[in-house]
């Protein structure tokens, strides 16, 4: 990696902290992190998504602007340590959230959120033709698999779906919009007022060709085939480099020196990778935060288009990282917590104790493994990895008059390790190698419960990472000390502390075998099901 450290007396130390900003799908984390990993303060916000008729899903951009700087400020003080010892600014963020900007990177509407399937019929209707493959035109399929690595969804949960979305049904926003950015983009523009991106950061709206890393431009072959104009898009900046020295108003406000330089953004999950100490190629994560995810480092581009994986770049040069997205993970808990055991409606017992997940956790973990037949299907949402679905819905199947609310909980916890199991046999494939463990993060790694429930059901080592719900702020600022030229990519997986590992109980296998097969013959068989109820 070049060397990218600033001309200034800033980027001439050796030793400092960075604030790192993560913005996730349910809000902030805002920490103060040393050379060495260590989270020395740490701000939280919530966020507020709205869910709306016909698939929409949106956020306010003002409220995440306006929670950063108050999260920034409360870090900052918490941390007490000299201003100058900041020696960057960086941000990650939930991605395939598109964000439509005036030329001062002030937003026009709410962000369409990845959740948010509205764009799905205009994907469809670029993405047809003759003769058909899964619904794409064969020509056109192609053409984006070999220069991007992506095609348009079928459900238009990627950027583009959400373009074209605001395109046909927003056009007053499209023809006013200056740039179209992604949450950690917009964020980036608000704190230096230059409105820039990467090719790794504008990889959801597949209109820049990746086949070779660090590529500056927008692809006109690509734009054409999405019927969208380049002058929408923001200028394209080197994935490993500075986006700009920090608004003098923006300093004085966090109380920061005007020369602290802010690292151009990244999306979360490559921030939890280098968080989590998978640095090296072909070491995988598993991760369930809201959203839940299988990723690695890889030194390839490759795409398989059944499974809908691919690999995008990374901000490490000419290396790529594999995408896993398999949609709602630790949303799935918080829906069933929210709406089922402590609904605020006629059946409400109170308000969610703060202690929600832990109960929900020891509840779990009181259920036998297999949950006594009980599965929980986890596609609330449609599923992505490993087979895409628009249709399908998540539920429980198999209950009788001795389920508990046991169960249930345990029954959540396996439905999403039997995705991830469905995901890990795609992704051996997708790498060319056997998986012989998996390394642990997000909250849902805080429970040893879910950990023990991964290694039985995958068959392999789960390493649980200490402090994993730190892990996206904590890959954020481990990677703007490499691009500054303090840290070497290799000291990362020193930084970083395994908790404990999780071996798999072999007296357990038969069932879960058993189970995980007709969790696969559910997908399988309800598919037409799905579609009637939900088209």
């Amino acid at each position: 990696m070049k060397d990218r450290k600033p001309e200034t007396e800033i980027g001439k130390k050796k030793k400092g902290y960075v604030l790192a900003i993560d913005l996730g799908s349910g809000g902030h984390k805002v920490s103060v992190v040393s050379m060495n990993g260590n989270i020395i303060s740490s701000a939280k916000e919530t966020i507020t998504t709205h869910l709306l008729p016909n698939g929409g899903a949106e956020q306010d951009p003002e409220e995440w602007w306006r929670k950063t700087i108050h999260a920034s400020k409360k870090a900052i003080q918490e941390a007490a340590i000299p201003p100058e010892e900041i020696v960057a600014v960086s941000c990650d963020s939930q991605w395939s959230v598109v964000v439509p900007v005036n030329e001062y990177a002030e937003p026009l509407m709410n962000a369409v959120h990845w959740l948010d399937t509205r764009g799905g019929p205009y994907n469809r209707r670029i993405a047809s033709g003759f003769p058909n493959i899964q619904g794409y035109g064969l020509m056109k399929l192609m053409k984006w698999i070999r220069l991007t690595g992506l095609a348009p969804t079928r459900s238009g949960v990627d950027s583009l779906g959400h373009v074209l979305y605001i395109k046909n049904e927003r056009p007053d926003i499209y023809k006013k919009t200056y740039k179209f950015l992604e949450p950690m983009d917009y964020l980036t523009s608000r704190l230096t007022g230059k409105i820039t991106a990467t090719q790794k950061t504008m990889a959801p709206f597949i209109i820049v060709d990746n086949r070779e890393w660090g590529s500056l431009t927008y692809n006109e072959q690509l734009l054409e085939l999405a019927g969208v104009e380049k002058e929408k898009f923001p200028e394209l900046i080197s994935n490993d480099s500075i986006a700009g020295p920090i608004k003098e108003n923006v300093a004085k406000e966090l109380g920061l020196n005007p020369l602290t330089p802010v690292i151009a953004g990244i999306g979360d999950s490559n921030a939890s990778l280098i968080g989590s100490g998978a640095v090296l190629d072909f070491d995988p994560i598993i991760y369930i935060g809201t959203s839940f995810y299988m990723t690695c480092h890889l030194p390839f581009k490759r795409t398989h288009l059944n499974n809908v994986m691919t690999s995008l770049p990374s901000p490490f040069k000419s290396r790529y990282y594999l995408l896993g997205e398999q949609g709602t993970g630790g949303r799935c808990v918080e829906f069933y917590l929210k709406h089922l055991i402590y609904p605020d409606d006629e059946f409400s017992t109170g308000p969610q104790p703060e202690d929600m997940y832990d109960r929900f956790n020891a509840m779990a973990g009181r259920a036998p493994a297999g949950s006594d037949g009980v599965i929980f299907l986890p596609w609330l949402n449609g599923s992505i990895v490993p087979s895409e679905d628009p249709y399908v819905r998540g539920g429980f199947i198999n209950l009788s008059l001795k389920t508990t609310r046991c169960h249930l909980s345990r029954a959540i916890m396996e439905g999403l390790a039997y995705n991830n199991r469905w995901t890990r046999g795609a992704a051996e494939k997708f790498i060319g190698k056997k998986i012989g463990h998996f390394r642990f993060s997000g909250g849902g790694a805080l429970s040893d419960v879910w950990a023990q429930i991964h290694a039985d059901v995958l068959g392999v080592p789960i390493h649980q990472i200490d402090d994993p719900v730190n892990t996206t702020v904590r890959g954020t600022a481990l990677l703007a000390f490499i691009v500054l030229g303090y840290l070497s990519i290799e000291k990362i997986p020193g930084c970083i502390k395994i908790k404990k590992v999780f071996e798999p109980n072999t007296s357990h296998r038969e069932i879960y075998d058993t189970m995980y097969s007709q969790f696969r013959e559910l997908f399988k068989r309800n598919k037409d099901v799905f579609r009637a109820l939900n088209r």
